[in-house]
């Protein structure tokens, strides 16, 4: 090997124990350490310090202590490697090198796990001494916080950068504390029992489909079917779950499984829409089938008692049946209740029963009848003339009902269900990526054959009907029923006798001990199921607590979901109080089948996607089949029975609904996000072969925001463009260069925010760059193919006649960089400002933990929402030069009332209230309500708050004003028709404005307007041409300007040349005169609108003087309302054309 440190640490590594000495400050406890090697053997290792990696003496000490065995003092600290071969360890602590030996004395008593964990440290910690990466672990890539480690793989922060002596320490130390807590927590739980393919699936299966129909109803298929209808129904129950089966083993085959079996795989794969709705119909099933076992067991014992005594209870019939199942329902009820082994080898003694049973039954059929009344009840033994007689259907009316096929089948399937016995207990499976594949696949083999050969033994050795009076055997008349012989009615044989198989067996008694045996543990399978089932739904947190999280919660001194159990049993007795075997088994049926094809449709939705992880060990599946069997079951469900498919669709549909309502933070990397993507993916390269059109343009905005919640009212007016519509991005521009944790903290803090609110948009943020580099970047770069921003909307400079010359510089420059980017520009102006961050308290500590726990606090308001641009102690580098700084004035306090303005219509999005909340609000207002805080608590006054949601609000009935100036493809008109079509912006007008080039010109150019925006299909209540455009302004508004620009005429600080020169002036004072006097006319007509909307000025290149610029676009906006100034690139955005 090159690497000569790690040779020379081979070869002083003896076999038996290693003293070495470790170093280490005295915050670090002796207990504490003692603890965590004995315990974990130092599974908590920490990085390499920068001290160990690159200082010398630290080497040059390293081979001191192996040649002279002295104590080493060139180390910060050092944790020897412990030889398998090892029993103590020596550790030195602090200066006064005080020795302990720790004896392993329980290393016989650790499992597999925990030594190949220590075994995995050890070749870490060698390496350590040489990287700072660590060896391939199975421990790195767990991702259930219940099975995770304190052992982890370093970030690629700390690979690319040092780190300290200090934090490596403090680090150790916190691993050691881990270590120890977790070991002792470790040593508390006791390993529950875990079980094999064989007896966990394979018999668990087998005796949940050698169940009740085997029994007591497939005589009763053969006699209406005939054996070759019937041979054709176990058919198709076989391919069905065949086909099932293959499709659950291949997803169970990609990757662990836990517990929850079904539920987990289909939820896992499907999304938790479908796998929770799919988990509990599931659950019921399973809770539905144990009632029909359990009501099979009771007519068996019926069956029995009146076979071997003539025993009644109450009438022989129903009641009977009623009583026994109840105190058989309390039996299985204890028995589970006393855990899964107990249950497991109860099911073992009755496989052994069942297997006896089947035998007895082949042996009494070669043996033919045994008595004369045997045959007279239809048994007759092996003949080829009864075989091909009981080959053809002949159904007959049963219950008042005629049979047919479909009516046979329903009766029949439930037979089947039993596949899926082993995968819902996959929890107590020691392997179960192989046990269920194996077992599952393999019990459905032999039960299908075994059903198979019992159906064809029965139609060989049975007649249908038979009267069962041996006189009539005497006269030869036992099999005629076509009329009443001696008086007496047929009631034997296949049709009628539901014990036929205990007819036939050599040992009757036996039969009927197999059968009770076949429904006792097909019962206690589906008993087991329902709870395990309820259990991981209810820790998946899908649904309310009060619905599913109640029941699955464990308790008592064995930890067991008793609250499970309990409802288990109350649904499974209300089903056995129905007491009719085909009437259950009819429910159960679509029940199952929905199951079964959502199953196949998971695997054949996964594999038709094909995500990157998708790499099931088990290959013997194919899509297509799955997809053909899901349809299949869908058609079954329907010629079932239409009502109960309906019912059991609409039961999953409202599941379904609860899940998709709620929004559960669950993340499983389901199918549906692949193709979520894929789907994504395909569209954007199919838009970018598209060549654009105006019919489908879309206003997709870059807004520049910071942080979205320090500028609500700017990012509301972007949402009101793009909401349903287009991409809207936020941009945030760091001057400072972030590191990947802080740039991905910025970014989840933004994306909280839009979530809380409801905003559906994107964050992206520059780092190391200025306002104007960070927004071409982000003009160039965000967004993929068409779908990129074609707009950047931008806060008004409010402070620009203030700030830092460079800083206004450079928000002109980034208007100039919009135009050259071939997008729009807008720019929005409130006269308050938009930056809220000094007047408002952080929402996002509220946001994460979704509501305030003070519950007198929650007595006057429903929530707090407040803002921030600030991350921690690290600023988020919000420029002012994106939007403005200004703080929002609160002269003018309101006094606070009850009764507070509260919009009514926000499209749905979300609910904001003022002020004071009231009990009296809907849930939904107490759940979605906003109130914005200053940063001590105190709510902000109405007229503050006002300003802040001045886009959400209703408002008022005026006017939106839109001032279109020069032609520049439409989007100023646009851009005001998208705002009043929202719902709170509906009952404002449209007023246009335009200039006429004179006088006489002034009504063609109305004319020439009208028909254009009649062909736009523009509703709009006036247009006005106005002619005196062009007209000198009042000295009153020249005087203004002049206050406005006279600072910028004086010279610099230092005797730096003045901003704004005379000759500035002078080139542009056409410019100037035509800017104040449309500040003129703004003010004569538009200084009561809701929202001013006009051309934007354009900065013909990048030495116009920027101070100027800003000067106009301030005679424009000072003192209205909410102005936006904006120009599109030239292409039209409108068309009158179909």
């Amino acid at each position: 090997m090159d690497n000569q440190a790690f040779e020379e640490l081979r070869e002083n590594t003896p076999n038996v124990l290693e003293h070495r000495n470790i170093h280490v400050d005295t915050e670090i406890g002796l207990a504490a350490t003692e603890a965590s090697v004995q315990r974990r053997g130092y599974q908590g290792q920490v990085l390499s310090t920068v001290h160990e990696l690159h200082n010398s003496a630290f080497d040059n000490n390293q081979k001191d202590q192996k040649s002279s065995d002295q104590p080493n003092t060139g180390s910060r600290f050092h944790v020897s490697a412990v030889s398998p071969g090892s029993g103590t360890e020596n550790v030195q602590l602090g200066p006064a090198k005080i020795e302990n030996n720790i004896v392993f004395d329980k290393e016989t008593q650790l499992d597999t796990n925990r030594k190949s964990r220590i075994a995995t440290f050890n070749s870490q910690e060698r390496n350590r001494k040489m990287s700072r990466d660590v060896i391939p672990s199975i421990e790195h890539y767990r991702t259930n916080p219940l099975l995770q480690t304190t052992a982890r793989r370093p970030t690629m922060h700390e690979l690319c950068h040092q780190l300290s002596e200090e934090v490596s320490l403090q680090d150790f130390d916190e691993t050691l504390a881990k270590g120890s807590e977790n070991e002792a927590e470790d040593e508390k739980v006791t390993e529950n029992v875990k079980f094999g393919w064989i007896e966990g699936v394979l018999i668990r299966n087998m005796m949940s489909i050698w169940g009740v129909m085997l029994f007591l109803r497939l005589s009763w298929v053969v006699a209406h079917a005939g054996i070759g209808e019937t041979l054709v129904i176990i058919a198709i129950s076989t391919f069905i779950t065949l086909v099932t089966a293959l499709s659950m083993s291949a997803i169970s085959t990609n990757g662990e499984i836990g517990g929850g079996g079904t539920y987990f795989v289909m939820s896992r794969v499907l999304g938790p829409e479908f796998g929770g709705s799919i988990g509990i119909i599931f659950a019921i099933a399973n809770a539905m089938d144990c009632s029909l076992n359990v009501v099979g067991f009771a007519q068996a014992v019926q069956d029995m008692m009146m076979e071997y005594g003539g025993y009644i209870l109450f009438d022989g019939a129903y009641n009977d049946i009623r009583v026994i199942g109840t105190i058989t329902m309390i039996f299985v009820c204890a028995i589970c209740g006393l855990g899964a082994q107990y249950e497991t080898k109860m099911k073992d003694i009755m496989f052994v029963i069942m297997l006896a049973s089947l035998v007895n039954f082949l042996a009494g059929s070669i043996m033919g009848p045994s008595s004369e009344l045997e045959e007279a009840r239809g048994f007759i033994g092996y003949s080829m003339d009864l075989l091909a007689e009981n080959w053809e259907p002949a159904y007959t009316v049963t219950s008042g009902q005629l049979q047919n096929f479909i009516s046979v089948f329903s009766v029949y399937f439930p037979a089947c269900i039993g596949i899926l016995a082993g995968a819902n207990v996959s929890g107590e499976l020691k392997d179960p990526n192989t046990a269920i594949p194996k077992g599952t696949i393999l019990a459905i083999i032999i039960c299908s054959i075994s059903y198979a050969g019992v159906a064809i033994i029965c139609a060989a050795t049975m007649a249908r009907q038979a009267t069962g009076n041996v006189m009539d055997l005497v006269n030869g008349t036992h099999l005629n029923c076509t009329s009443s012989v001696n008086g007496t009615d047929c009631r034997s044989g296949l049709y009628y006798d539901y014990q036929a198989m205990s007819l036939v067996s050599a040992f009757g008694p036996l039969n009927y001990v197999g059968c009770i045996a076949a429904t006792i543990s097909s019962a206690l399978s589906d008993f087991v199921s329902c709870p395990a089932l309820l259990e991981v739904i209810a820790a998946d947190k899908l649904y309310p607590y009060w619905m599913v999280g109640f029941w699955g919660k464990r308790s008592g001194t064995s930890n067991q979901p008793y609250r499970a159990f309990g409802f288990t049993f109350v649904l499974a007795l209300a089903f056995v109080l129905i007491a009719q075997l085909d009437m259950i088994a009819l429910l159960i049926s679509d029940f199952f089948l929905a199951t079964f094809a959502l199953m196949n449709f998971s695997t054949f939705h996964v594999s038709l996607i094909k995500p990157i992880g998708w790499r099931p060990t088990f290959k013997y599946y194919n899509t297509w089949l799955s997809l053909l069997t899901g349809i299949l079951s869908i058609t079954s469900m329907i010629l079932i029975s239409l009502p109960i498919a309906v019912i059991t669709i609409a039961i999953v549909l409202f599941f379904y609904m609860v899940v998709l309502y709620r929004k559960p933070e669950v993340n499983w990397g389901s199918s549906t996000q692949a193709q979520t993507y894929r789907a994504a993916l395909t569209s954007i390269q199919q838009l970018v072969h598209i060549e654009e059109h105006v019919k489908n343009y879309r206003p997709q905005i870059l807004v520049l925001t910071g942080l979205p919640n320090t500028r609500p009212a700017l990012v509301d007016f972007a949402y009101l463009i793009c909401k349903n519509n287009s991409l809207m991005i936020c941009g945030n521009i760091v001057e400072e260069k972030l590191k990947y944790e802080t740039r991905l903290k910025l970014q989840q803090k933004a994306y909280r925010y839009l979530r809380f609110t409801h905003i559906k948009g994107f964050c992206a943020v520059a780092d190391n760059s200025n306002l104007h580099t960070g927004v071409a970047a982000m003009l160039g770069l965000a967004g993929v193919g068409k779908v990129k921003p074609n707009i950047l909307l931008m806060g008004y400079k409010n402070n620009w006649s203030t700030c830092d010359r460079k800083a206004l510089d450079q928000y002109v420059l980034t208007i100039h960089t919009g135009f050259e980017m071939n997008v729009g520009v807008a720019i929005l102006r409130l006269q308050e400002g938009l930056d809220c961050s000094q007047i408002l308290a952080d929402i996002d500590d509220l946001i994460v933990n979704k509501f305030p726990k003070d519950k007198s606090q929650n007595q006057q308001t429903n929530e707090w929402s407040v803002t921030s641009n600030t991350f921690g102690d690290y600023p988020t580098g919000v420029d002012t030069t994106v939007t403005s700084v200004t703080m929002l004035n609160d002269e003018n306090k309101v006094e606070e009332t009850d009764d507070l303005e509260s919009p009514n219509d926000n499209e749905g999005r979300r609910t904001v209230v003022l002020g004071v909340t009231k009990s009296k609000k809907s849930k939904r207002s107490k759940k979605l309500a906003i109130t914005y805080r200053d940063p001590e608590g105190n709510e902000l006054p109405k007229s503050v708050m006002n300003k802040i949601i001045v886009f959400q609000k209703k408002q008022k009935k005026d006017t939106i004003d839109i001032w279109w100036l020069s032609d520049d493809g439409g989007l100023t008109l646009l851009l005001p028709v998208i705002i009043n079509s929202r719902s709170n912006w509906s009952e404002t007008k449209l007023r246009i404005f335009c200039t006429a080039s004179g006088v006489h010109e002034l009504e063609k150019e109305q004319k020439g307007m009208a028909v254009l925006l009649s062909k736009f299909r523009i509703d709009y209540s006036d247009l006005v041409i106005i002619s005196d455009v062009d007209e000198a302004p009042k000295k009153k508004t020249k005087k203004w300007f002049d206050g406005v620009i006279r600072p910028f005429l004086q010279p610099g600080p230092n005797g730096a040349p003045p901003q704004v020169t005379e000759q500035h002036l002078e080139m542009f004072q056409y410019k100037t005169n035509r800017h104040l006097k449309l500040r003129e006319l703004l003010l004569d007509h538009s200084s009561d609108s809701n929202l001013v909307v006009m051309t934007l000025p354009m900065p013909r290149n990048q030495s116009f003087n920027a101070p100027l610029y800003m000067a106009w676009l301030e005679a424009l906006t000072a003192n209205m309302p909410p102005f936006m100034l904006v120009r599109g690139n030239q292409t039209s955005v409108l068309t009158f054309y179909v």
